[in-house]
């Protein structure tokens, strides 16, 4: 059940043909931990460029009501709610947190540091993107899946439960390795009515963008950087999503040309 997922928090290079460096972070979402990493010069995030208006949002609604967002988002039961109250049961603060603690904070420290920032989901004025969204509703509609959705908050504890098991903590915490099993669940779970077809189409494009976002920060750069040196690109990715990725960028998918977030 969890062949294929890796719950290792080291952080992976992928070195691309035209030079630069893909620096793949891996993270658990709501969990306030990864590895320490060296020096970037950019930074990719697998959100839209809708996103950091919710986690200002968020941020602000927790400052005035510590964990109203957690609360609601338990009260809204099926899978989601579910991950986020077996989380919120779990000892440390640093699990269960909003808004995304990892994306945010990497989001925070470009933005205060001067660092570019590329967003790899297009927005929804994107046609193609579109497209990619309303195929994966459509599946999500068929008989099959809804028929599959009935249940999907115990069979994602018996996937998490799986892997947790199957998996090798990555040092001494279990608690971190509990969350990021119950992350990864949550994922399969909300994924599984997507066709694989759908899946290579999602990370392709994925995998396109981070390409054209590393491409548009060599061409700021390549008057700033030693030879010697590679421009880095750092990529916070899911655990759970990191061998699609992966796949996706060793076909070498043509490089989109990127807008960077304005100052």
């Amino acid at each position: 059940m969890s062949s294929g997922i890796s719950l290792d928090w080291a952080s992976i290079d992928w070195g691309d043909p035209e030079g630069g460096v893909i620096r793949i972070l891996p993270f658990t979402p709501l969990v306030k931990f990864s590895e320490s990493i060296q020096d970037w010069d950019g930074l990719a995030l697998m959100v839209s460029s809708e996103d950091p208006l919710l986690w200002i949002d968020q941020e602000q609604e927790e400052m005035n009501s510590p964990n109203i967002v957690r609360d609601a988002m338990i009260a809204q039961m099926g899978h989601s709610g579910k991950m986020v109250k077996e989380m919120s049961l779990l000892s440390r603060e640093t699990i269960g947190c909003f808004p995304d603690p990892i994306p945010f904070s990497m989001y925070n420290f470009a933005k205060s540091n001067r660092k570019p920032i590329w967003f790899l989901e297009p927005d929804l004025d994107d046609e193609e993107w579109v497209e990619i969204t309303l195929e994966g509703v459509g599946e999500r509609t068929k008989l099959r899946n809804l028929v599959r959705s009935i249940g999907s908050v115990r069979r994602m504890m018996r996937i998490a439960k799986s892997i947790a098991t199957e998996t090798t903590p990555d040092g001494d915490d279990a608690e971190y390795h509990i969350a990021a099993s119950l992350s990864a669940a949550w994922w399969m779970v909300e994924s599984a009515h997507l066709s694989e077809n759908l899946h290579h189409k999602i990370n392709h494009r994925i995998a396109s963008r981070m390409r054209g976002a590393l491409s548009s920060l060599r061409n700021q750069l390549n008057e700033q950087i030693d030879d010697e040196e590679a421009v880095v690109l750092l990529v916070p990715v899911p655990q759970v999503r990191i061998r699609g990725v992966l796949e996706a960028l060793k076909e070498l998918p043509d490089a989109e040309n990127m807008k960077q977030e304005e100052e």
